[in-house]
């Protein structure tokens, strides 16, 4: 008879123990089937989240390590290192910025219709910010937060000259009736502080008179909700800044940082003779790094390192997946151990239960073996039998192992919703983000999709067919001479 027939045969003829090892292979593959579930669900989750925290690395002080060696010395990042960085081949674009505040006699700035005008503190009028770029096409626009909505971007030659050219938002140009080609000016205003009253002094001012080349619109912020209307005061606050931002060549914030710093050492003599010999720097500026893709910030990272004085770090939008995903590492580290144990766990049930129903087929295999069946064949009956058991209960599986999966997240991230969490939040522009962790949960989801399928079935049948080693071997020793003795 052909083994194949007589694989079947054995499967229908010894109903009981086929429902046992049935049984086995089902629930040992729900846990396996769950855990792949998770693993597949939270693997999507931190590549969604990851692509939504966007790019985004800059550099900065390690202020942890720096509290731990207070008295090192703190170099500056200079242009040649931000360039040098920003060659990598993993980098699509950078910019290196300098800001500062001014305020302005005939510009009014924009303020949103729900903020209260007392919301702003008295002292000096800083409404406008002046924002530096050395990169000509503008990163904001490139990176879809904002939009440029009349008139052009700068040139290179506009960067490197620092000629008196800007862009503005197109609300902050509504409210003050300008368009693309006009010009206004702006007060680069010093004062001096009195520690006796508290206040401070004004000293002088000087015009920095702007053309406007182009109009932006930023993308609009995130309305909160009436229960969480602290965030969404802070969101508007941010939203009404950014409409109050002026794009202008890094040269001018440059030349009016130094003009006020050089008035100011004129009006406080005391703190210029403090400050005499030493060397002042008016260049400090903050690099923003945009790579070609989310998963090349790590290896950015490690090649990034070396280059930085001491003290200095990667700071990248990623680094923020940590601090709201907790719950769903969590249950991706549940997984994988389940994942382990569940392997471990067929391969040796599964295993001695095949022994044992062998160990009760002695006589019939020796039959076999005896009337000259090649011991492959004989083995190949027996594989025949496991895998098509196998493939019953792991299809079974398949579908209440997802099942488990869903109802066992549902109560972990239930069970994580009543902790107190705190979650770190980045200063940095260009990294910062609305994300939290409710946005992490609401992209969890266990699917039941074409990757699940294949990986469970590969996973279940390679873990079966090791499982079957032991019996294996134990026909493979058989000798039918002394077992039909």
């Amino acid at each position: 008879m052909n083994f194949i027939k007589r694989g079947f045969l054995g499967i229908t003829r010894k109903k009981g123990k086929s429902l046992i090892l049935l049984a086995v292979i089902f629930i040992l593959g729900n846990l396996i089937s769950g855990a792949i579930s998770i693993q597949q669900a939270t693997g999507n989750v931190e590549s969604t989240i990851k692509e939504r925290l966007g790019t985004a690395a800059t550099i900065d002080i390690d202020y942890d390590e720096w509290e731990a060696k207070p008295d090192t010395d703190v170099e500056e990042i200079n242009v040649d290192l931000i360039k040098e960085i920003g060659n990598l081949s993993y980098v699509k674009y950078y910019d290196y910025s300098m800001s500062t505040w001014m305020g302005s006699e005939s510009v009014e700035r924009y303020q949103d219709e729900e903020m209260d005008g007392d919301y702003f503190v008295d002292g000096p009028s800083m409404d406008f910010r002046l924002k530096g770029i050395n990169y000509a096409p503008v990163i904001d626009f490139e990176e879809g937060k904002a939009e440029l909505t009349d008139g052009r971007v700068f040139t290179d030659d506009e960067i490197e000259k620092g000629t008196s050219v800007t862009i503005i938002s197109q609300k902050l140009a509504n409210e003050n009736n300008l368009h693309v080609g006009d010009t206004f000016t702006l007060a680069n205003e010093v004062y001096t502080y009195d520690e006796e009253t508290g206040e401070e002094d004004f000293v002088t001012s000087r015009d920095v008179v702007l053309e406007i080349i182009g109009l932006f619109e930023p993308q609009e912020a995130k309305k909160e909700t009436d229960e969480n209307a602290d965030s969404g005061m802070m969101i508007l606050t941010d939203d009404m800044e950014y409409h109050n931002t002026v794009y202008v060549p890094n040269e001018i914030v440059i030349d009016e940082s130094q003009f006020n710093w050089e008035e100011y050492m004129k009006a406080d003599e005391e703190f210029a003779e403090m400050m005499e010999g030493e060397e002042e720097s008016f260049e400090y500026y903050e690099p923003i790094y945009y790579l070609n893709n989310p998963e090349d910030i790590e290896a950015f990272t490690e090649e990034v390192k070396p280059l930085l004085p001491e003290l200095y770090t990667v700071i990248s939008a990623s680094d923020q997946y940590e601090n709201i995903a907790g719950p769903i590492e969590s249950m991706s580290k549940l997984a994988k151990y389940v994942l382990i144990v569940a392997v471990i766990a067929t391969v040796l049930i599964t295993g001695l239960v095949v022994l044992l129903f062998l160990r009760d087929r002695k006589r019939e295999l020796g039959i076999y073996l005896s009337l000259g069946e090649k011991r492959s064949r004989v083995v190949g009956q027996i594989l025949i039998e496991v895998m098509v058991v196998a493939v019953v209960g792991i299809t079974l599986s398949l579908f209440s192992g997802n099942l488990l999966a869903q109802q066992v997240s549902d109560t972990m991230m239930k069970a994580d919703d009543n902790k107190d969490e705190y979650y770190e939040e980045y200063y940095y522009e260009g990294i910062s983000t609305d994300l939290t962790a409710d946005d992490v949960m609401d992209s969890y989801e266990v699917t039941l999709n074409s990757s699940y399928v294949l990986g469970f079935y590969g996973v279940g049948l390679v873990t079966i067919l090791i499982s079957t080693i032991i019996p294996l071997i134990y026909i493979v020793r058989l000798n039918p001479k002394k077992i039909l003795m």
